[in-house]
Order: structure tokens, then C-alpha cells, then sequence
């Protein structure tokens, strides 16, 4: 038994532990890393992802044998196995942990339950009393059908609501087996290619160049409307006829949904889509046809990056700079980083595009670790849309609710009676802000949470956006009884009520994170492409990547509403966010416009993004980050601990703390020694939201300039603390986007 070799395998179970298995002699040469095979666990068998085959060590336990290997699927690619052991550790999570984030819940089961949708079975004639019924009933009809549960977590209590319909006989279910992605038709484009713009063809060289010559990361900075996607199509087209795979990034799900249309227009039946809004068995399918090579292009948010494509040729992460691409909860990591280490794995170029890129990225360009390519112009050489402020302390706001600038109103009806359309940004969901009492000032806040509850209109409610407490708009204060309580602030939803009162001729489109997860971002789309609609009220989703060539008019109600945000990278948030909504606009034949209502329009970041200006910015934000400390001059890592009981909280912080001020220490990257000391450790002090579901949160800050040591010394301290014990809870965010 001298040469029995076993191998370390990671259970494809909901708790992904890795165990430890002898190969029999029938299965030797039959079990090596990247294969799926069948193990026993206690008294059945499940499935499970083989990472290490080596001889047996004195440290074994007793071992049982590996039952089978699955031969219906081929091994996962070596650069996505290299990519998980990455993930693990420089993110500090157990490998079950990466690899659950990694792959759909569904892909272990070995024979695929039926899906259950909800559809529309009966229109009632009448509309419940029920606002919760409304609204999943509205849901259902937008998307067509929804999956059974999708259905069941639209509301609070949906599961009962949804059981209530279908009894009363407005919903029905209906069930299908998951069905494997469709066979690949012809990579041959079905559309006309338009011709590159000079500033294309400069780019292309340099990229097309570097497919098939190993790894090579590029930073494409192109203005909005510069045709950064052409480009990518074209690199892919190379990829493709060379018999590679490509995987494509998105920051959002309702970007997936806009490139996935060109995407497989372009490409055929060799698009596969990844994203968490899918049924999980088709996602599960899509996953086993590109893992069998089936599919050898994959569209997607953050977890595409872990798809599992055979022979990877080229990685594009369209709209790099977007926070987005850092999950923030379960497995903490950065897509956009993720990425560039599964492009150096698999030996192939990675395309970073923006029109407003990160300072991260920029500076790894400015010190050669990524290859800068610009494309100043649009397409066409259509300009740039024209930016002005409108000053709100000597414009003061006009109409009932006091959102509009009589300039922005002119433009607005201007526009709409051109026959042309708008896009209205705010950065703020909800009908009103907040409710308060005017009596004593208090605001209408959250029990669990350290927020005040938005209204919304539809229905009428005070939710919180952090825990989903729903409660109906108080007509008494709930602190001092009086009932002189106003609703302050404003959200989408007010700006689409008073815009339609307040000019002819509009028909308005809303789009939030509340008609997104209704299901609705496709029809709202296509609607205002169609022009079912002529105005869009939206938030941040509205300025991510959209291509609407009638819109000439965008917009900005309270631009700094951004820059008030607790976090270092709010000024370059508020530049990004204003850059790409200012960029929707004049992206047709028409000219564009961009109107600002601002209280600050001199502030540095509204004046370089009306100036269409990165460079200006980007040396400014640089040089303040530089005095402070803060990315890209130093690393972060944030603990956040928390606990129901606020002394806890702040002992175990405590606690955290010390252990890093002594692994730092240890690591010969001490804490102290003044401003030349290699890291500094902030707090622990409250978090920015200090209560959320219940619980008190404290947040320990660490800055420093070497990376390895600091991973080290987090590692020490996972090791020592684990998760939390007890009611406290340890969690450990490398490379944070946000610091609330």
C-alpha cells in the first residue's frame, strides 16, 4: 500500500469542505486534480471536486475509497483551479467558501429537480386590498412568469402571499426540467461590423497583437461613445477564430441584459449568460456547456470571472472603475481584480475599459504594470454633450415639491416638445427621504438599524434599505405623539411624480433597484428605446453603459448628493457617477446637453466631470490620497465586528486589534514608529452605520505598504478568531470599497 495515492476533494456540498479519499486501483490514472467524482459521506454518496492527488502522509486519517469518477463532465480548466487556491488566500476564505461564490448551487446535483415558475392564471377584476399582493402580481406580469422562488422573496412574507394567489387563482404554476444550453451555431457575425474610427484601429493593433502571446493587461480609457465595445467584439472575433474562449465582465445585471443582445446578435449560439437573476437551472446549465466547451463565450457580473471556459484567450472588464464589482458579502473579493489573476493564469491578454477609470488601475498604468491605450473621440466624431451648472443658491427650485431649476424645466420641455428624450438622474431610490416630525425634529428611524426609513409611494410605506423593516407612514410621531410629521428629501419616485405634473407631454419611466428587482429592467429598456416612454428617472443603473441615441437631454438634480458620503473615494464616486450619466446624452445625430443643479459648483469633482476632464482629476484626487495615505498608495484591509450587545462589540474589537498589532509586529510591519511606520492601525471606532439588523458594528482599519505582510498577519488572526464566536461575528474585508 506504499504507493496507494490519495486525493484531496472538495465536497460539492452546501458546506464545500475539503476531505480526504484513497484512489482504488480500477480509478488510478482515472482521479487526477480538476476531475468530478463520486465520494460516500456517511450513508450516501455526493459528488465532489478533486484539487490534489498525492501519496498517503503518516497525517491521514483512515480513508474510504472514491466510489467513481464522473464521466459526463470534462475537468475544470487548470487556470480556474490556480484561481480558486488565489482567491482563498489572498482574500483570506476557506476554499469551500471560493468555491461556493464560484459555481451555481445547482451544478452538483447529479439528476436536476423540475423548476417551478408562476405565471398570470386570471386577471382579477378588481385589484386586491393587499399591497403586497399588488405588487407581486404586477412583477409576475412584467417578467412573463417568475421562478417559484424569485416569486417568494419580492415582499415580506412573499411565500405567504404567493401561496394566497395561487389558492384565489390569480397565479398558477407550471413546471419544466432544466434544460442544457442550446449547441453552438456559427461564430460567423450576423450584423454589419461597422468600419473602426482611427482610434479603434490604434487599439485593436496593440491588443490584437497581444492575443495568443501570453498574458498582457491593458487599461482601454475611451470617452463615453468612443465605441470601447467594438472594440472588444473585434479582439473576441480573433480570439474565437483562433479556437479560445473569451469572458466578458459587467458591472451590473441590467448592463448583462443590454450587451447580451449585441453580444449573441453578434456571435450566435456560442453566448453563454451568467448572472444571479437567472433560474438556477439554466444558470447551472450554461455553467456545464461552457465547462464541456459548448459555450466559449461567457457574459456576466462578478462571478463570471470564475467561469469555467476552456482554452481563455482574452478577459474584458467593461466599465473597470465600478464599485460593483466588489462583493460585499460572503466572499468579499474584487472582480475586476479577480480577473486581471485569472488573465496572468490562463496566459492571456485582459481589457480593463472606462471612460472614467479607477485611480487603482490608473496609477498601475502610470507605473507600467498595464498598458495605456486612449480613445479621445467619439464615433463619428460626434462632440462631446455641452455641461452646465445650474447654481441652486440663486436658482432656487420651482413646483410643489421644489425639485426642478427653472433652467433644467425649460430644457426638459424643450427637449420632450423636439420629440427627443431625457434621462433625470438621482442618486437616491425611494419617494421622499425621509419622515420627520416637525414638532420635535426626529426623524422616522429604523429599530434595527442606524438609518432613517425612505418613503415610497407604491406601496405607500417606510422601508429600510439595510434590514427590510416595513412599517405605513405614522400619522402621529412616534416619539413625542404629535402629528405634525413631513416627508423631507426626495428619490425617484417623487422626481417621476412631479416631472409629469410639471411638463407637457412626458411619459415617464422609472428605473431603480425596486423596478430592477421587480424583474422589470428589461421591458423598462426596451421601452424608452421604443419610446414608450420619453423620460427615464433613474439611479445609478441609468448611468452605467447605456447607448440610448435619442436621448439629448440628461438631468443631475443634486449632483454633490454623492460627495456626502463617509468614505475616501466619494469625490472620485461623485466624478465617475456625473462622467458616465453626462455621457448618455448626445450619443446619436443630435447634439447633447447636461444640466447640473448643484448648491457647490465649483467643488473639484463636478467641475473636471462638467469638463469632461479625468486627467485633471486624477491628478488632484491623486495627490490628496498620497498626503492621507489611502489607495493606490497603500493597502487596506477593514474587520468589521460585530455583536447584539455593543460592550461585546467593543471588546472583541479591542481584542482585534491587539492580535494585529502584534502579527504586524511580527511580520516586521509595525504599527509603530509615527508617520514612517510601515502600517498604521485605525480604531476600533463605530462603523459609519453603527446598527444594522440589531447589531452593534465597530470597524478596525488597516493601512500599509506591504501587501504580503499585511495578508500574513490577516491570516494569523483568521486562524485565531475564525468567523467570531458566540453572538460575534469577525468578518474580514480585503481591499474594502466602502468603508460604511
Amino acid at each position: 500500500m506504499a504507493d496507494h495515492h490519495v486525493a484531496d476533494v472538495l465536497l460539492l456540498l452546501p458546506l464545500a469542505q475539503l476531505y480526504t479519499y484513497s484512489i482504488p486501483e480500477r480509478l488510478r490514472g482515472k482521479v487526477r486534480r480538476g476531475v468530478q467524482v463520486d465520494c460516500p459521506v456517511r450513508t450516501r454518496r455526493a459528488h465532489g471536486l478533486v484539487l490534489k492527488v498525492r501519496p498517503p502522509s503518516p497525517a491521514d486519517p483512515p480513508l474510504v475509497d472514491v466510489a467513481e469518477v464522473v464521466t459526463t463532465r470534462p475537468p475544470w480548466p487548470e487556470d480556474l483551479l490556480e484561481l480558486l487556491d488565489f482567491v482563498s488566500t489572498y482574500y483570506v476564505a476557506r476554499i469551500g467558501q471560493v468555491a461556493r461564490a464560484a459555481m451555481p448551487s445547482l451544478f452538483a446535483r447529479r439528476s436536476p429537480k423540475p423548476e417551478a415558475w408562476v405565471r398570470i392564471a386570471t386577471r382579477p377584476d378588481k385589484l386586491p386590498r393587499s399591497p403586497k399582493d399588488v405588487l407581486v402580481l404586477e412583477a409576475v406580469e412584467a417578467a412573463g412568469r417568475l421562478e417559484l422562488p424569485a416569486a417568494r422573496v419580492l415582499v415580506p412574507g412573499g411565500a405567504d402571499v404567493v401561496k394566497r394567489l395561487l389558492a384565489r387563482g390569480f397565479l398558477a404554476i407550471e413546471e419544466e426540467e432544466a434544460t442544457p444550453a442550446p449547441a453552438p451555431a456559427a461564430a460567423a457575425p450576423v450584423v454589419v461590423r461597422p468600419e473602426p474610427t482611427t482610434d479603434q484601429a490604434a487599439v485593436l493593433a496593440q491588443i490584437g497583437g497581444a492575443i495568443g502571446n501570453g498574458y498582457k493587461a491593458f487599461l482601454l480609457h475611451g470617452v463615453t461613445g468612443s465605441g470601447k465595445t467594438e472594440v472588444y467584439f473585434r479582439a473576441i472575433e480573433q480570439v474565437v477564430a483562433a479556437g479560445r474562449g473569451a469572458i466578458v465582465l459587467v458591472p451590473e445585471i441590467a448592463l448583462t441584459v443590454e450587451l447580451r443582445r449585441h453580444i449573441e446578435a453578434r456571435f450566435g449560439g456560442i453566448v453563454a449568460v451568467l448572472h444571479s437573476a437567472m433560474a438556477q437551472g439554466q444558470r447551472a446549465a450554461a455553467w456545464d456547456a461552457a465547462l464541456a466547451g459548448r459555450m466559449r463565450i461567457v457574459v456576466g457580473p462578478r462571478s463570471a470571472v470564475f467561469a469555467p471556459v476552456r482554452d481563455l484567450g482574452l478577459v474584458v472588464v467593461d466599465e473597470e472603475h465600478e464599485t460593483t464589482y466588489k462583493q460585499e458579502e460572503g466572499l468579499r473579493y474584487n472582480a475586476r481584480d479577480v480577473a486581471m489573476v485569472r488573465a496572468k493564469m490562463a496566459g492571456c491578454p485582459v481589457v480593463l475599459g472606462s471612460a472614467t477609470p479607477s485611480l487603482e488601475t490608473f496609477q498601475n498604468a502610470h507605473a507600467g504594470k498595464v498598458t495605456y491605450l486612449s480613445m479621445p473621440h467619439r464615433v463619428r466624431e460626434r462632440p462631446m454633450p455641452e455641461v452646465r451648472f445650474v447654481d441652486l443658491r440663486y436658482e432656487p427650485p420651482v413646483g410643489a415639491e421644489r425639485l426642478f431649476s427653472r433652467p433644467l424645466l425649460d430644457a426638459l420641455s424643450a427637449t420632450i416638445g423636439r420629440g427627443e428624450s431625457a434621462i433625470l438622474f438621482i442618486n437616491r431610490r425611494g419617494f421622499g427621504r425621509f419622515v420627520v416630525c416637525s414638532a420635535c425634529g426626529a426623524p422616522i428611524s429604523c429599530p434595527n438599524c442606524s438609518i432613517t426609513l425612505t418613503h415610497h409611494v407604491k406601496p405607500d410605506r417606510l422601508a429600510c434599505h439595510y434590514c427590510d423593516h416595513q412599517v405605513p407612514v405614522p400619522e402621529r410621531c412616534p416619539g413625542c405623539g404629535s402629528s405634525e410629521v413631513a416627508i423631507y428629501g426626495f428619490g425617484t419616485e417623487r422626481v417621476e411624480d412631479e416631472v409629469g405634473r410639471l411638463v407637457r407631454g412626458v411619459r415617464c419611466a422609472r428605473l431603480d433597484a425596486d423596478t430592477a428587482s421587480a424583474g422589470g429592467i428589461d421591458a423598462i429598456l426596451a421601452g424608452f428605446r421604443r419610446g414608450d416612454s420619453n423620460v427615464l428617472v433613474g439611479t445609478q443603473i441609468v448611468a452605467k453603459g447605456h447607448d440610448f441615441p435619442m436621448v439629448t437631454l440628461v438631468g443631475v438634480l443634486l449632483a454633490e448628493q454623492s460627495l456626502a458620503f463617509p468614505d475616501f473615494r466619494a469625490a472620485e464616486r461623485t466624478f465617475q457617477l456625473l462622467t458616465q450619466v453626462a455621457g448618455r446624452a448626445g450619443r446619436g445625430e443630435t447634439p447633447g446637453q447636461v444640466v447640473i443643479q448643484t448648491f457647490e459648483p465649483g467643488q473639484y469633482a463636478l467641475r473636471f466631470a462638467a469638463a469632461h476632464d479625468f486627467l485633471g482629476f486624477a491628478v488632484v484626487e491623486n495627490r490628496i490620497r498620497r498626503e492621507r495615505g489611502y489607495p493606490p498608495h497603500s493597502h487596506l484591509a477593514a474587520i468589521e465586528v460585530s455583536s447584539p450587545d455593543p460592550a461585546e462589540a467593543s471588546r472583541a474589537a479591542d481584542e482585534v486589534r491587539d492580535y494585529l498589532d502584534q502579527f504586524l509586529t511580527l511580520e516586521g510591519a509595525g504599527t509603530r514608529g509615527g508617520p514612517a511606520a510601515a502600517s498604521a492601525i485605525l480604531g476600533p471606532a463605530l462603523a459609519a452605520i453603527e446598527r444594522i439588523k440589531g447589531r452593534t458594528r465597530m470597524q478596525v482599519l488597516v493601512k500599509t505598504r506591504r501587501r504580503a505582510a499585511l495578508n500574513r498577519a490577516l491570516w494569523r488572526l483568521y486562524k485565531l478568531v475564525g468567523p467570531g464566536r458566540g453572538r460575534t461575528r469577525i468578518r474580514i474585508d480585503v481591499d474594502p470599497v466602502s468603508l460604511l
